[in-house]
Order: structure tokens, then C-alpha cells, then sequence
């Protein structure tokens, strides 16, 4: 079944006039370090199309990564049809971006017209991270609130307390997924009664101790004042985080979509 998939992806794309490529590393259960590559081009019927193409096992270094993706390209794009690859799209790692030994680099030297784009909503990721680390008490506050997963995720007795008495588990922090922070956000806030009540169980003296600080931190006026602040402002990220992973944008479509984000805020504002 996926030999007959790929070769109907890899018909498509000889139709195409051009085709982007779109990768990223990811680690599987087993601690491999794997690629995903997907195909982006236009069909026959002048339907965008981004297609899975392939999961590519690699050593975590820069050659291996540019290495294999030429490799997949040689099969992709025959020698003759080199000038059709126009986009290449990653995060923004260095190890990716490097203007003369990233990964986009490399890949250029073989195809020229391959022009490198960093992925627009991993841009939002590192611009939320960025804004809200040079803020002080913002990130003192994301810190805290990475705190309340921590605390009930380190054993089982505290995640049955949490399921019982919340029943919404809290997401773990991540620096490049801001849709957890909006759903920790959402979670504290919206259950902060219950919550109060499951920091007031009776647990062995150390924890009783730990969850007094997180008893005091939902009191305290300063927490709960930037907790009601981010959950207005959190359903607006979520959905420019959304829009700007849609297959079929432009960049007049991300202007408005960018400016319609700035009206929001200033409202919030």
C-alpha cells in the first residue's frame, strides 16, 4: 500500500510545474532520530496538495540531514527536472537555516532555485517565547504554571487525585508548542476551585508543603491577574497558530491574518 501511494504522489509530481519540500526532525518511542518529509505542489486540477512522503531514519548531524534529504530528491527529481524544486521549508535551527553550512545551504548548492522559508508558525512559537522571556514576570509566571504539571505527573497517586477530582489532566510545558502553554492556561483557569481543592489534600508532609506554594501562587492577585490576562489572549494565538499551518496561504493571507492578531491584542489592551 505505501509503494503504490508513493508512486502516485511521485506521478503528481512529475505533472507539477514546481514542488516545495517541507522537513522536520522528530524522535520516535525508540529514541531514533527520524526526518519527516512532505511534498508540497500544485496538481493537475490546480489543487494545492502537501503530501507525507517518506519518514527518513538519520544520525542527528548536519551533512547526514542534507545528505538524505538529496538522497530523496535524486529519486524525486531526475537530473533533468532539478529546476522544478523551488521552496525549502524547515524550523529555524541553525543547524537548518545556516547561510553557509545549514541544511538550506546545502541543499541550494545542488538546487539552485530551492529558496529557503522558515516555517511561519514556528516563527509565532519563537516570537511568544522570545516576547514573554524578556518580560520577567511573565516568564516567572509560565514558570510557575509549568509547575502545576510537574507537580501531579511525579507519581500516580497525584495524577489519580487530579483525575478525580478536576478530571482534565495539565499539559506539559513546551518552548515550541505555545498551544500547551494556552491549554495550561485554560485548564488553571477554568478549574482554579478545583484545583484549590486538590492542593488541600491530605498528602504525606513534603507534598503538603509543595502544594501550599501552589494554594498561595492561585491567592496571589499578581498570578491571577496575568492567569484572566492569558486566557483572553490565548484563544487569539491559538488561531493564528492554526491559520498559518493551512496548506493553501500566501503572504497577502498572512498580512491579515497578522494584522486581525494586532486588532485583537490592542482590544485586549
Amino acid at each position: 500500500m505505501l509503494s503504490v501511494i508513493k508512486d502516485y504522489i511521485l506521478e503528481e509530481v512529475k505533472s507539477a510545474d514546481f514542488i516545495a519540500i517541507q522537513a522536520d526532525e522528530t524522535t520516535d518511542v525508540s529514541t531514533h532520530c527520524q526526518l519527516v518529509l512532505v511534498l508540497r505542489y500544485i496538481d493537475a486540477n490546480s489543487n494545492i496538495q502537501e503530501r507525507f512522503f517518506e519518514f527518513i531514519t538519520i544520525q542527528n548531524a548536519t551533512d547526514t540531514i542534507a545528505t538524505a534529504l538529496q538522497e530523496r530528491l535524486s529519486t524525486i527529481l531526475s537530473h533533468g527536472l532539478k529546476a522544478k524544486l523551488i521552496t525549502q521549508t524547515y524550523d529555524g535551527a541553525s543547524v537548518m537555516r545556516g547561510a553557509t553550512g545549514g541544511v538550506q545551504r546545502k541543499i541550494m548548492d545542488v538546487y539552485e532555485n530551492a529558496h529557503y522559508v522558515h516555517c511561519y508558525a514556528h516563527q509565532l512559537n519563537l516570537i511568544m517565547q522570545q516576547a514573554t522571556s524578556r518580560i520577567p514576570r511573565i516568564g516567572t509566571f509560565f514558570s510557575d504554571l509549568a509547575g502545576f504539571s510537574a507537580f501531579f505527573s511525579r507519581s500516580p497517586k497525584l495524577t489519580t487525585v487530579l483525575d478525580q477530582m478536576v478530571a482534565h489532566r495539565l499539559p506539559r510545558a513546551s518552548t515550541t508548542r505555545w498551544n500547551f502553554h494556552s491549554r495550561a492556561v485554560n485548564t488553571v483557569y477554568e478549574h482554579k476551585d478545583d484545583l484549590l481543592m486538590c492542593f488541600q489534600t491530605n498528602f504525606d508532609p513534603p507534598t503538603v508543603r509543595e502544594a501550599g506554594g501552589f494554594v498561595r501562587m492561585l491567592e496571589d492577585e499578581a498570578f491571577c491577574f496575568f492567569l484572566a490576562l492569558f486566557h483572553k489572549i490565548m484563544p487569539n494565538v491559538d488561531m493564528l497558530f492554526s491559520q498559518l499551518q493551512k496548506r493553501n496561504i500566501d503572504p497577502v493571507f498572512i498580512k491579515a491574518l497578522v494584522q486581525r492578531f494586532t486588532d485583537s491584542m490592542i482590544t485586549i489592551r
